[in-house]
């Protein structure tokens, strides 16, 4: 292979095999570098790497690797020094770099070493090259431009190819437009390799809902800010820190994003979306039917006894009764139990166990006699109320709609913690989003309140005939 004097300053070209794709849990199993300097092979390491646990059977299948090709093999710390010898004051250079170096960076951080160099993709310099051409993988860039491979998925055989592309791209497309694509990377160094730099660029810095997608137009992930662009960006910047930032970083090929007058719209909007989109990405905002409640009464003897009962909130009168609300008649049942425990709470009271006499923690001394009338109800009743101050709902004060205003252009009708829409302060229009009750939805309007109190308005609003 004919190397090309191309930079003005050393390069490495790296390629890795790992265990799986998530740094911290998964390890890298084989690494491959080769140092160039003014156009000269300078340097080379190739190692396999003991991950410290066995392979998934996947990862063999496509690598080749097994557990016994590894079991005798160094483990990274031992090779630690070496490598980085062959990395120091280089540019980094691989294919998809950003996985790579999230691995490397965490294993030397791990060795003792802190280690920052610059970073450029391959991936997205054949895109920057040659887009007239679909997927940019290394098998695709291999067989499009007739590369020569002993073997893939080995990390020295795939980071030869790699060398040889480079080289290849270099005299195609000449030295002028070769680093121009080169700086551009440099100035957008966080961005994933199947993006396009317009598709961030593009992004207004204002309040609004982004919805990350992938190659076939799936939504990956919802997100929301005051500030969508600085927020977008973020994602890219912590992708080397977090796994789930990597995951999405690698799998996002373009970027939707609906702008919002305010944050309180963009937090309800990324609610919604999560629940009608299903984003892979996205965990806690997915809608569930939440239709376990906790419920508070007062028996005869003035004690307050909570029961779980599986009621739509929407047929709830007075919600100062629901002391929590689940997607499980399960979770509510260990929610009671945590509380029980860590408040001294009866369990005859809180329904877990059912008895005409007392209960059976009193026998052994844990209970402190509600059941039997032997504690003060106000003393009792306290640590009830204090056990489910977080879970407690918001009583709805009213009894008809109101719009919540504030000055940043919150306009939002709400009945009975319902977002019932948006009202436009320009026309007057107003613009219905649901009637259904979502718990997220609560809690988002319920923080809003209390952060904001001294600062919004609450008045009365007459839902539109249609």
């Amino acid at each position: 292979m004919v190397v090309v004097d191309i930079f003005d300053k050393p390069v490495v070209y790296v390629d890795i095999e790992t265990s799986g794709g998530s740094v911290g849990s998964s390890r890298i199993t084989e690494i491959a570098a080769v140092r160039i300097e003014n156009g000269q092979e300078t340097g080379a390491f190739h190692s396999l790497i003991n991950p410290g646990h066995a392979l998934p059977y996947f990862i063999t299948k496509i690598t080749g690797l097994t557990d016994s090709d590894l079991a005798d093999a160094p483990y990274f710390d031992e090779i630690a020094y070496e490598l980085y010898q062959i990395l120091d004051g280089a540019i980094f250079i691989a294919h998809n770099v950003r996985f790579d170096y999230s691995f490397i960076k965490h294993e030397l951080k791990n060795a003792g070493f802190s280690y920052n160099p610059k970073l450029l993709c391959t991936v997205r310099l054949s895109r920057a090259l040659y887009p007239e051409h679909n997927g940019h993988s290394l098998e695709k860039i291999i067989a499009r431009h007739n590369i020569q491979v002993a073997g893939r998925h080995r990390a020295m055989d795939d980071t030869r190819a790699m060398m040889n592309f480079v080289s290849l791209a270099y005299t195609q497309k000449g030295r002028e437009l070769f680093l121009g694509a080169v700086n551009q990377q440099f100035k957008n160094r966080s961005l994933p390799p199947k993006l396009e730099v317009s598709a961030v660029n593009n992004i207004k810095n204002k309040p609004g809902v982004y919805v990350f997608e992938d190659e076939g137009g799936r939504p990956i992930y919802v997100g929301k800010s005051k500030q969508v662009r600085n927020r977008v960006r973020s994602h890219f910047s912590n992708d080397i820190r977090d796994s789930k930032e990597m995951r999405i970083s690698q799998a996002v090929r373009n970027i939707k994003t609906i702008e919002t007058k305010n944050e309180l719209e963009a937090l309800l909007l990324e609610s919604r979306l999560v629940k009608e989109l299903l984003p892979i990405q996205n965990r806690q905002l997915r809608r569930s039917s939440a239709n376990y409640l906790i419920m508070k009464s007062t028996n005869s003897n003035g004690y307050d006894e909570l029961s779980i009962v599986q009621k739509d909130i929407s047929e709830v009168g007075d919600m100062s009764d629901v002391y929590g609300l689940f997607t499980s008649k399960s979770r509510a049942k260990n929610i009671l139990q945590t509380w029980q425990k860590t408040f001294d709470l009866c369990p005859k009271l809180t329904g877990t166990e059912k008895t005409q006499k007392n209960c059976f923690l009193y026998q052994l001394g844990k209970c402190r006699g509600a059941c039997l009338n032997l504690e003060e109800s106000v003393k009792y009743n306290l640590r009830v109320t204090l056990a489910a101050q977080r879970t407690r709902m918001e009583n709805w004060k009213y009894d008809h709609p109101v719009v919540i205003s504030a000055s940043d252009g919150t306009n939002v009708v709400v009945d009975k913690w319902v977002v019932l829409g948006y009202l436009d302060n320009e026309d007057g229009s107003f613009n219905m989003v649901d009637k259904v009750f979502d718990l997220d939805s609560y809690k988002i309007l319920t923080s809003f309140i209390k952060r904001n109190l001294a600062n919004i308005s609450i008045k009365p609003f007459t839902m539109p005939e249609y």
